[in-house]
């Protein structure tokens, strides 16, 4: 006779105790790109390379933080 034991440690039903990361995806818009720059959030830029008309070249991501940057 054979015995398994099986122990079952996480199901798809339990979430983990770690936080989850909010994904954001970023998309390109004219004004910006005419530009010369990218839309990103405004962290991910140095300050140098902030584009000087800020909140107009990314109207449509503006409320999430993005701004446009030259890379």
């Amino acid at each position: 006779m054979l015995l398994v034991r099986v122990e079952v440690e996480a199901s798809p039903l339990q979430r983990s105790s770690a936080p989850l990361e909010l994904i954001n995806f970023i998309t390109l818009e004219e004004p910006c790109v005419r530009q010369g720059g990218m839309c990103r959030m405004i962290e991910d830029c140095d300050p140098g390379n902030l584009v000087q008309m800020r909140g107009v070249l990314c109207p449509k991501q503006r409320h999430l933080g993005v701004e446009c940057c030259y890379l």
